[in-house]
């Protein structure tokens, strides 16, 4: 059974290209998908690295991301994703996406 979890990371300093990678990495065996939400309500795949480090390349230190995990055992993905980006990044979980969130594809 599919489940969604969102995590916000509040990014005290930019990824590094090997965090940037191993999410990338991730995403890609994952049986399901993980997005970034952008501030424009924009998803950006995390499993395309061209549009993975076009984005993370825009973000600034000390700004929010917010990440979409949507699959099967999303807190396996959520907490691998936490040891990754554990030196740049304080991490709020949430449950479940708004209801009433509105995004472009």
């Amino acid at each position: 059974m599919n489940k969604v979890l969102t995590l916000n990371l509040h990014l005290k300093n930019q990824l590094r290209i090997d965090q940037v990678l191993t999410i990338n990495q991730l995403a890609k065996s994952y049986d399901g998908n993980v997005y970034f939400l952008t501030e424009r309500k924009h998803i950006i795949n995390a499993a395309k690295f061209p549009s993975l480090i076009a984005y993370l390349l825009t973000v600034k230190n000390g700004q929010s991301l917010k990440m979409i995990i949507d699959g099967p055992y999303p807190q396996n993905v959520l907490n691998r994703i936490e040891e990754i980006s554990l030196s740049t990044a304080i991490n709020q979980k949430e449950q479940l996406l708004q209801p009433a969130l509105k995004i472009k594809l």
